[in-house]
């Protein structure tokens, strides 16, 4: 009967996985596994046999199949293979979440800590099985086995992305120097010449969109294990915590600190994406060619890319529409991590050269931290300057009319003539005198000035009400002597008000609220 009853349990979870195809949702999963544990809480009540033990064997087997002298093990084995559970799951979400096999559009929302679907295939949304909730779900069921199998899964995706790179820079090589001699040089039509002549550059940069899709998820899968271990083992997570604060630093760095890292990684208590890539570089050995020094270079060409004219920035999810705002972090993740592999590199040569005594003539700055650090921010401030200049020379064909209907001119006149045009200090500098003319309010009839831009129309009072009550929220947040600045100068409108109309007239804010500049309404 016990095994009758335990062989029904491991049918039921396999079934439950998935729904047509498409994956369970962990928390409808983890619901329905404490329902049927609970069933067999109540039949232990009548039989004497213990189901609860063999429930957890289980689970244990579906999520972690091999020997259990192996669990000893910091390093596993590459051939270990995991429960058929925890395989299933892991694999739908590499294909569907990370390489969007199913072409549902698969964005990365930041405000929102998910991924989103643009396009309704199949019968799944990625948001309902990809946010933190249901990630900690995933962790409560498969255990940190299922945690570190998928977490494997995408770091051998990554790699095959980071080979993808490696094999752009080698095959490019000579194009990348002439890209990097013309851009110190200043000579754009030499640079853009150089441009043209790199292979799959567009093919280059989504791969490095996809390379920081699958470091945002295992940053997100970190998060909820972390928050898990907080719940079931706080104190474990308070000493990483703290530990990792206080690793020491260097170049090359000692196997138990590696390992240290890489435990408090998992759990989110560390700076998960550079430290996270270096581990891969590690592993495979990448980063050994010396094209891996053109990096900032072929990074910097990216900004040439038609990829920028194709995409809108949303607020609502703080992302763009094709998942360009993972470029920059697989930028920084890439150039942090390869840097630190060049480094080690570097020291490794050095004391093979020395037989061994390298430490006694090496450069003390080679083996610290912070050579390292300056060598990262060196990189990235060379990626950033480079950039900008692609960015400037592109965009000073511009003229400067076609981007005046994209700037709020009116909106930010009605605000100064509102609040500061009988004041003496002018905290919204930003503008341009040229567009802003303040004009003294006489009378208890203010004008405004925001009918004159043609950029913006009108709404209805209730909207004007909403946006300009956020408006005035925001400014009520300036500084001290701003607002003791306003507060004379109100003082000062009002007297005049009063002495013309015979009373103290209307509060600034409903004068404000019905101001006829109107709300923005972009073209």
């Amino acid at each position: 009967m016990r095994e009758c009853i335990l062989g029904n349990f491991r049918r039921r979870l396999l079934g439950v996985l998935k729904t047509d195809n498409d994956l369970q949702r962990p928390t409808v999963l983890e619901s329905l596994i404490k329902r049927h544990i609970s069933i067999v809480h109540l039949a232990e009540q009548h039989i004497s046999m213990d189901i609860t033990q063999g429930i957890r064997e289980v689970l244990l087997s579906e999520a972690f199949p091999g020997p259990v002298s192996s669990l000893h093990l910091f390093e596993k084995p590459t051939d270990q293979h995991t429960g058929l559970a925890t395989e299933s799951v892991c694999n739908w979400y590499i294909e569907n979440i990370i390489k969007d096999v199913s072409g549902a559009g698969i964005l990365f929302v930041p405000i929102h800590k998910c991924f989103r679907s643009t396009r309704p295939v199949g019968g799944y949304f990625a948001e309902s099985v990809t946010d933190l909730r249901e990630l900690q779900a995933f962790v409560r069921i498969f255990g940190g086995y299922g945690v570190d199998r998928l977490d494997r899964m995408l770091k051998e995706h990554t790699d095959a992305l980071l080979n993808c790179i490696d094999t752009s820079l080698r095959s490019n090589r000579d194009v990348i120097e002439a890209v990097a001699t013309s851009l110190h040089a200043g000579d754009r039509i030499e640079r853009e010449a150089s441009v043209k002549q790199i292979v799959d550059l567009e093919t280059g940069i989504g791969f490095c969109v996809q390379a920081g899709l699958a470091l945002a998820f295992d940053q997100l899968l970190a998060e909820a294990s972390g928050a898990i271990l907080e719940e079931g083992a706080p104190l474990i997570h308070s000493l990483l915590d703290g530990v990792v604060k206080h690793l020491p630093d260097g170049v090359p760095e000692k196997e138990e600190i590696r390992r240290m890292r890489t435990v408090a990684n998992t759990v989110g208590v560390n700076n998960h994406d550079s430290v996270w890539v270096r581990s891969i570089l590690e592993e495979v050995g990448g980063a050994s060619d010396g094209s891996w020094g053109l990096l900032p270079y072929l990074f910097a060409t990216f900004m040439t890319s038609n990829i920028w004219s194709t995409t809108a920035f949303n607020v609502d999810t703080e992302g763009f529409s094709n998942n360009i705002h993972c470029l920059a972090r697989c930028i920084s993740a890439v150039i942090a991590g390869s840097e630190f592999a060049r480094l080690e590199r570097e020291h490794q040569h050095r004391q093979s050269l020395t037989n061994g005594h390298a430490s006694d003539r090496m450069d003390p700055e080679l083996s610290s931290h912070m050579s390292a650090e300056a060598s990262i921010k060196s990189t990235l401030q060379l990626f950033v300057k480079l950039s900008a200049d692609i960015i400037q020379d592109s965009w000073s064909e511009t003229h400067r009319s076609s981007l005046e209907t994209h700037v709020p001119y009116a909106i930010l006149r009605s605000v100064y003539s509102q609040y500061y045009a009988d004041t003496q200090s002018t905290p919204l500098a930003i503008l341009n005198t040229s567009l802003i003319t303040p004009h003294p309010r006489g009378g208890d009839s203010p004008q405004y000035y925001g009918h004159e831009s043609g950029y913006f129309e009108g709404s209805s009072s209730h909207s004007q009400e909403h946006l300009y009550e956020a408006d005035i929220g925001s400014l009520r947040s300036m500084d001290n002597k701003q607002r003791n600045d306003y507060s004379a100068s109100r003082s000062r409108v009002k007297s005049v008000e009063g002495s013309t109309s015979g009373s103290t007239g209307p509060s600034p804010l409903p004068r404000f609220a019905v101001s006829r500049s109107g709300p923005l309404a972009y073209k």
